[in-house]
């Protein structure tokens, strides 16, 4: 018998890694261990890769005019620069688009260029360059245009521009099709025979190189604009991208930028600011604006050196994010009623659609239903104005969206995208059939275990190596985002000291582990409902993160929980003389299989099994599919039980629902072998003995119950040695001697008192013992040496 009590929500990878590589790497550069494999892990073997990994350096950045076009851009720049010609910053709505405008407008702005920028608006213009905003940048005398993180795919645009005597400069670092426009420069280290070495920069990062060739030296002081920009659109933090973040995240400590230090404020962070941060707080502010309306509240942010102006802005982003953040939180919870209304038809691909959703935020949806449910994505927004709708798709590893929606193109009117993230555009009467057609590619491509999230894991320790110390040796390793993952740690066979609830909304979880002597506490984010699935004391396999935990001037290691795993069978002791019905309500939607002796109504539509049909006919083919089984009354002798368990194959938990009072009629003590003889050498003596008139007098003569003598009465009838006639007692004159175990009714009241002593009166321990004794089998390693847990919960 064997099971998890609680599944991982994840698969767990541990990747094969070199050993040798890993002690060559100690040894040649004197690194930790756990440090080595971790750069190992992350593709970098040779000692000099690993000293550029461990030790960023702005001397890492390639000479920016190995970017193709470069020179020509430059050239062109400094020419509007000298004759004042009117520059136009071309930017997108995103953190990216809006952090390259702003790097690019404090550039020409340090020349007294004649300068401004234009970001187009989502729900007006959408993504990219349109012909009518260069019509009016024309009519306005702009002559020279310069794109930032966008440009690359508008061949169409760029063509109009040229016939209105406009020259364009592309700044871009998204994928080129397979025209490329004729610009006067188009700078794209993804651009088909670009000799730059580094081909996975930001939009940002584009603007940073250009910004570079053109002041002939590194801008420092606008790097925190550029790892803004960086971390935030998800680039792999790898190559030059990582010297980016890192330098750009110590020139954003010193909160120089004074929209950034504003911006910082009102996220409420006041200490060390880590791409975690820039990821999750002020990326996502910055954004708002563009998600909601106009992006120029963003880049005025950047760009302001009044603090009041500043402080205004931020705010007024602050505002939209949470507007924003209401607005996904209701989108996604009607999104969710589409799902569960019909299941069936989500299984393979989710796809759901709603009148006046707002396309700035869907893609954002679209990630929330992903985390949930685990399966590719696609959230349609129906503009009620012009009746199309419009769809942002995320999916899971095994999942080509490109190549999925490329599959279904004739029903499409637009779309583009990569492999894990889309968008596309639809007339709404194809919704349905486009559902059809894309769950049918997912059938096709997608095994059952492709539905079952994956974590990378990067290796396994023990608790008493994980102190403040070894924390602050992987910081060598930050900043962390794709590409250079957050490491996760595999602590085994832990033991739950200790489980509360935390938080306002006591909606986070604290545990206190323990192992090899030593101690640490994991949080648990959001997931305090794991309380009701573990019993403290459990032996667990955690998965998480490490951090160092400050609190009041004390510096603890701590462990933030991602997933757990109990790798053995957890006894829930339920038994209290409280009503039942509680409890069984919480495992009616569970795979669970009661154990009862009647069935009454309330057990309708539940899996119920009678002890009386233990043993009868196909009774087995009930435990085929549960997981749980829950005795809501206990068996009728240790051996039923025992046949139960011996027939579990998967079974992960076990629930004790019942107290004592409901059976104290059925206990009868079990008579003395002495008492038996007793009574009938009473019997003997008697001449008349009649059962109702006697009984109490037998009863007091004994100092036994009337129950038992009444019993004891019931067996020498069962063993033949009297017989009642009219109520009268009569012995038979010469009874053959048989000992009391031949008897049917003496061995039930023996089991029946076998049971009460081992499930009923028994305490938690002692129940596990008796489990476990019932059936010698390994149930794998529990939190008692026998593969149960140590402590119950609800025992009365």
């Amino acid at each position: 018998m064997n099971g998890n009590m609680l599944r991982s929500k994840t698969r767990w990878q541990q990747e094969q890694i070199d050993q040798d590589q890993i002690e060559r790497l100690v040894a040649e550069l004197d690194l930790h261990p756990i440090i080595a494999r971790l750069v190992v892990q992350r593709g970098l073997a040779e000692q000099e890769e690993v000293k550029r990994f461990l030790s960023p350096s702005l001397t890492q950045l390639y000479d920016p005019f190995l970017l193709d076009g470069m020179a020509t851009a430059v050239k062109r720049i400094r020419q509007a620069i000298e004759k004042k010609e009117k520059i136009l910053i071309y930017g997108d709505y995103d953190a990216d688009g809006v952090s390259s405008t702003s790097l690019l407008m404090k550039l020409f702005r340090s020349y007294e260029a004649n300068v401004d920028y234009y970001i187009p608006n989502r729900f007006r213009e959408g993504y990219g360059l349109n012909k009518e905003a260069l019509q009016s940048a024309a009519k306005q005398g702009v002559q020279l245009i310069i794109t930032v993180d966008t440009g690359i795919s508008a061949v169409e645009e760029v063509k109009f521009a040229n016939q209105l005597g406009l020259e364009i400069i592309i700044t871009d670092h998204h994928e080129p099709p397979e025209e490329i426009p004729q610009a006067l420069a188009v700078i794209n280290p993804k651009k088909p025979n670009c000799p730059y070495p580094f081909k996975m920069l930001a939009g940002v990062g584009i603007a940073f190189k250009l910004a570079t060739a053109l002041l002939g030296r590194i801008p420092e002081e606008w790097l925190d604009l550029v790892a803004l920009g960086t971390i935030a659109d998800l680039v792999p933090l790898v190559d030059e991208n990582r010297v980016i973040a890192s330098f750009g995240l110590k020139r954003l400590n010193e909160r120089k930028n004074i929209g950034l230090q504003a911006l910082l404020e009102v996220s409420g962070i006041d200490g060390d600011v880590s791409a975690g941060h820039v990821g999750f707080s002020l990326g996502p502010r910055v954004n708002a604006s563009g998600r909601l309306a106009s992006a120029k509240a963003a880049v005025e942010l950047l760009l302001t050196d009044e603090f009041a102006q500043a402080k205004s802005l931020a705010v007024q982003l602050d505002q939209m994010n949470r507007e924003r953040q209401q607005l996904v939180e209701r989108i996604t919870q009607f999104a969710l009623e589409q799902v569960e209304a019909d299941p069936e038809k989500h299984q393979h691909v989710i796809v759901v659609a709603g009148h006046g959703w707002n396309s700035g935020v869907i893609g954002i949806v679209a990630s929330r239903l992903v985390e949930k449910f685990y399966r590719p994505v696609i959230v349609f927004g129906i503009d009620p104005d012009t009746q199309m709708a419009t769809g942002s798709a995320r999916s899971i590893e095994g999942f080509h969206l490109h190549q999925a929606l490329t599959a279904c193109e004739e029903m499409l009117l637009k779309y583009g995208g990569h492999s894990m993230a889309a968008g596309m555009s639809i007339s709404p009467e194809k919704i349905s059939l486009f559902h059809q057609k894309i769950a049918s590619l997912a059938q096709e491509w997608l095994t059952e275990e492709d539905y079952i999230p994956l974590t990378k894991v990067d290796g396994e320790l023990k608790i008493s190596e994980i102190n403040v110390q070894f924390i602050e040796k992987l910081k060598v390793l930050e900043p962390y985002g794709i590409g250079n993952p957050t490491p996760h740690f595999v602590i085994r066979d832990t033991r739950i000291a200790q489980m509360k609830r935390m938080g306002v909304d006591r909606n986070h979880l604290r545990l206190q582990l323990t192992g090899d002597d030593h101690s640490i506490d994991a949080v648990a984010f959001r997931q305090a409902e794991l309380a009701e699935e573990i019993t403290e004391r459990a032996r667990v396999n955690i998965l998480g993160q490490l951090q160092i935990n400050e609190w009041n001037g004390r510096r603890s290691p701590q462990i933030i929980l991602r997933d757990l795993a109990i790798p053995h069978i957890q006894i829930f002791d339920w038994r209290s003389n409280r009503e039942k019905w509680n409890q069984i309500e919480k495992l009616k939607d569970t795979p669970c299989l009661f154990f009862c002796h009647q069935r009454t109504g309330s057990f309708a539509g539940l899996n119920t099994l009678l002890w009386s049909e233990v043993g009868t006919p196909h009774w087995t083919s009930l435990l085929k599919e549960v997981r749980y089984l829950a005795f809501v009354d206990p068996p009728y002798s240790m051996e039923m039980l025992r046949q139960v368990l011996e027939q579990t194959k998967r079974i992960e938990r076990l629930y004790f629902l019942y107290g004592d009072t409901d059976f104290e009629d059925l206990l009868v003590k079990i008579p003395q072998r002495d008492d038996f003889k007793r009574l009938y050498q009473l019997l003997l003596r008697s001449s008349a003995i009649h059962l109702a008139k006697h009984l109490p007098i037998l009863s007091e003569k004994l100092g036994l119950s009337k129950r038992t003598v009444s019993f004891m009465i019931s067996v020498f009838e069962e063993l033949d040695f009297i017989r009642k006639q009219r109520g009268n007692i009569i012995l038979n004159k010469s009874p053959v001697k048989r000992p009391l175990h031949q008897s049917r009714l003496y061995q039930q009241q023996l089991a029946k008192e076998e049971v009460f002593q081992k499930l009923i009166y028994s305490s938690y321990r002692e129940l596990c013992d008796h489990l476990f004794a019932l059936i010698q089998v390994n149930w794998q390693n529990g939190g008692t040496e026998d593969g149960f847990q140590k402590t119950h919960q609800g025992y009365s």
